[in-house]
């Protein structure tokens, strides 16, 4: 009787172990922390690529077509996945274009579940725009003030294009 008693106390502190094992490395996988990198999607809820505001406490989803022309940017919040309303009027794009200076001002575009008086969209149909946005060297740069605080994003098209 006492061999049973003693092969069923080694059976139960080998499942007790196990079960502490189990719960620590579930633990960990909780509590670890993000993988090096970025904490948000690499691309935005309409599909376009990413621009990082500030110490990524915003995004900019950028939203090109180029058969019409029309360049959309929408404000995101640091996980780049819900629309951050704010007061801006106009988000404006300065680059360099054959070495001269240009600015392009995309007015706020109110989405359907915006604030009355506030956007989350900008949006400009300009076919010059779109072509120096895709010359090399044109260090275009996008302002924007968000809650009253000014910001700027080095404004990059990731393309194959060859221009």
């Amino acid at each position: 009787m006492a061999g049973i008693l003693l092969s069923q106390r080694g059976l139960l502190d080998r499942v007790l172990v196990g079960i502490v094992f189990s719960l620590a490395t579930v633990s960990y996988v909780w509590s670890a922390p993000p993988a090096a990198g970025h904490a948000h999607p690499e691309k935005g809820p309409h599909g376009g690529p990413l621009l990082e505001l500030g110490d990524e406490e915003f995004h900019i989803e950028v939203m090109l077509d180029e058969k019409t022309n029309v360049l959309t940017l929408y404000v995101l919040d640091a996980a780049a996945k819900a629309s951050v309303p704010t007061e801006a009027k106009e988000a404006v794009i300065s680059l360099k274009h054959d070495g001269k200076p240009e600015q392009f001002k995309l007015k706020a575009v109110p989405l359907k579940t915006d604030p009355k008086g506030l956007a989350s969209a900008f949006q400009l149909k300009d076919e010059e725009l779109v072509h120096d946005l895709h010359h090399k060297g044109n260090d275009a740069r996008l302002s924007l003030k968000i809650k009253g605080k000014p910001y700027t994003a080095k404004f990059e098209l990731k393309h194959d294009h060859k221009h």
